[in-house]
């Protein structure tokens, strides 16, 4: 039997495997049948009503300003504003929500990568460490006595196999939110542009999964044991994030958001992401309270670049580690 082949089997015989990637399919059908069921059709008879919801509170609002205006007399401040706008007031915000698949399938494309990549991170980690953990990789050396293709082809067999999984967790996702827009809501619109776009952000959310696998598992490599690689994950959450926060907070570090791991994958998946400083000395406002303060633009190639950095690193000291130390 060939490595790649017994590795491949070995991936998909293992409990973890079974149980954890059925549980984050579990969670993603459970999310799109919900949104399924939350939204309905429109129908004439809710536009009506719509539009009669969406006149009355434009007549009301236009009955507080000019009370306002009566009160205040020629102390108004000159702001600009002349009251309430009709347009203000869609029907659609007075109706029943419905699902829209062009618009909403695009934001979507996040909740698939993030389950996925948790379920990726713990299949990578488990992979390697649980077979350090119990002398299986030791055995296997003896077997096949070349530490880097043994530890290459675990490696592309894992990549490999999470990519098949999110694919297949991908479809089954777009195919329950694709019966939402088709049975309550609407799916026009979808030119050939707009899959171009979807396709593109599913690639940068299946990059992401990869990513995560490849981290678990060089982490788990180069601890020997899945728990090293949990144990990171759980101090990026608490102490990296966690911590950071409140810290940059109290030390009040401009744009200290970009030192979240969350906010780069916003950035990844929606191809940019704009962070905006108002309690900077520098935030302009004008009397209507619009007000201009301090940005700084993440791009998905920043995020991407960052994140390469960091797999790569890890790899390639667990690669090194696997070369030099004893594996006994």
């Amino acid at each position: 039997m060939s490595l790649v082949r017994a590795e491949r089997r070995r991936f998909f015989k293992r409990r973890l495997t079974r149980w954890v990637f059925p549980i984050g399919l579990l969670l993603l059908v459970t999310i799109a049948s919900i949104l399924f069921a939350f939204h309905s059709k429109p129908t004439p008879e809710a536009r009506a009503r719509g539009e009669a919801a969406a006149e009355a509170m434009y007549q009301e609002q236009v009955r507080y300003y000019e009370q306002y205006k009566r009160e205040c007399g020629e102390k108004c401040p000159d702001d600009g504003w002349t009251g309430p706008q009709r347009t203000d007031f869609r029907a659609e915000d007075f109706m029943p929500p419905s699902f829209d698949f062009k618009a909403q399938y695009g934001e979507l494309f996040l909740v698939w990568a993030a389950i996925m990549a948790m379920v990726a991170f713990l299949l990578g980690a488990s992979f390697v460490g649980a077979e350090w953990a119990s002398g299986a990789m030791m055995n296997l050396l003896t077997w096949q006595p070349k530490r880097m293709k043994v530890l290459g082809t675990k490696l592309g067999v894992l990549l490999l196999s999470v990519a098949a999984l999110s694919i297949l967790a991908l479809g089954v996702w777009t195919g329950i939110l694709w019966a939402a827009g088709e049975l309550r809501g609407t799916t026009e619109g979808l030119t050939p542009g707009v899959w171009q776009s979807f396709g593109l952000t599913a690639l940068r959310g299946l990059g992401m999964i990869l990513a995560f696998a490849a981290l678990g598992f060089g982490l788990a490599s180069i601890g020997r044991h899945t728990g090293l690689a949990l144990g990171a994950a759980l101090a990026v959450v608490i102490v990296g994030q966690v911590g950071l926060t409140i810290l940059f907070q109290m030390i009040r570090v401009q744009f200290w958001e970009q030192y979240l791991v969350p906010v780069h994958i916003f950035a990844w998946m929606n191809k940019e992401m704009k962070l905006m400083d108002y309690s900077s000395p520098e935030t302009v406002c004008d009397n209507a309270g619009n007000c201009n303060p301090p940005e700084l633009l993440i791009t998905w190639q920043d995020s991407g670049s960052i994140a390469l950095g960091l797999v790569v690193v890890v790899l390639a000291f667990a690669f090194w580690q696997m070369r030099r130390r004893d594996i006994s």
